[in-house]
């Protein structure tokens, strides 16, 4: 329970950078992260995790873990919850090469296999820049027993059943848990999900690690978990709450995009803290009476019940992504 009144304010957080053998540095150009890695794949913007946790990065909680101020305010989520676990977690990815085939469990199947996180991981992207030819995998061109799944990839021909779809910026891709699917190699993009990290990889292409290991494959667990989607599924669960003006009213997640040149009011409610995440351009968010900074690649938690702020681009329009439950 919390114990005294927390402060609402709009709070930036830092970065958790991350470094893979796919990963690009587009980040440090396009958002000027400074990292000694030697690429940023990703960057965990929203990320109230114990074991990478974003800290704040001004005002009253300045310094603070974002984990550890919801352990004691658990109500920033949304008013009257007692769970201090954050729902979402928030990136940007920038594949410079081909990330693995791979798929998520859904809820059931992460509780029942024991999974860190006891939940599945559904999640979105949101394409910020792609590569002339860029193209992600997205789902299987059929319907598939586990026994048929199995010995694709044994043998060799698991590329041939999966769905290949060009991208260009603003596209927008709905992944539910159990959809087989893949980054592809030139793209930069958005990602809105669970607050999981369970990823089961199916194939890798035979890529070696820098110690000139072999990738670790989840073969048994990812043929346990994937599932066939027609697009009216992807549809049907992406708006399952109905705002279909929205990038996204999932179960999971409700998402939209803002473009914002003239000053606009907007508002976090009782009901769900808010990420604004800025995509790009520049601008100036206001609440009471305090002026922020949004510049392109912050991330901002806007706890619930903060009220009412306002955005107003600067020398043009500011892009934003955002996201609640």
């Amino acid at each position: 329970m919390e114990m005294n009144t927390p402060v609402l304010y709009p709070m930036q957080l830092s970065p958790v950078c991350r470094s893979t053998i796919w990963g690009g540095n587009r980040m440090r150009d396009c958002f000027g992260f400074q990292t000694k890695l030697e690429n940023i794949a990703e960057a965990w913007m929203l990320s109230a995790r114990d074991d990478n946790p974003g800290f704040i990065l001004g005002g009253e909680y300045m310094g603070e873990r974002i984990d550890k101020l919801l352990g004691q305010y658990p109500g920033m989520l949304a008013w009257g919850n007692e769970n201090p676990v954050c729902p979402l977690l928030i990136k940007f990815i920038d594949a410079k090469d081909k990330l693995s085939i791979q798929v998520h469990p859904d809820d059931a199947y992460a509780q029942a296999a024991g999974c860190r996180d006891p939940r599945g991981k559904t999640e979105m992207w949101v394409v910020l820049e792609a590569s002339m030819g860029a193209e992600l995998i997205y789902g299987t061109n059929h319907e598939f027993t586990e026994e048929e799944l199995r010995a694709a990839i044994a043998g060799g021909t698991l590329e041939s059943q999966l769905q290949f779809v060009p991208v260009k910026a603003g596209d927008v891709f709905y992944i539910p848990a159990g959809l087989i699917h893949a980054i592809g190699g030139g793209i930069l993009l958005a990602e809105i999900q669970q607050n999981c990290d369970t990823t089961y990889r199916v194939y890798d292409y035979n890529r070696r690690q820098a110690d000139g290991s072999l990738r670790q494959l989840h073969v048994e667990d990812a043929v346990k978990c994937a599932k066939h989607f027609t697009d009216s599924e992807i549809k049907a669960l992406q708006y399952e709450k109905g705002d279909t003006d929205a990038l996204a009213d999932s179960a999971y997640f409700h998402v939209e995009m803002q473009c914002v040149r003239e000053e606009k009011a907007f508002s976090v409610g009782d009901d769900s803290f808010v990420s604004l995440l800025v995509t790009g351009g520049e601008g100036t968010l206001v609440h009471d009476g305090v002026e922020y900074m949004l510049t392109a690649g912050t991330s901002w938690f806007l706890p619930a019940g903060m009220g009412t702020y306002t955005v107003r681009g600067t020398s043009g329009a500011v892009r934003m992504i955002l996201s609640r439950i």
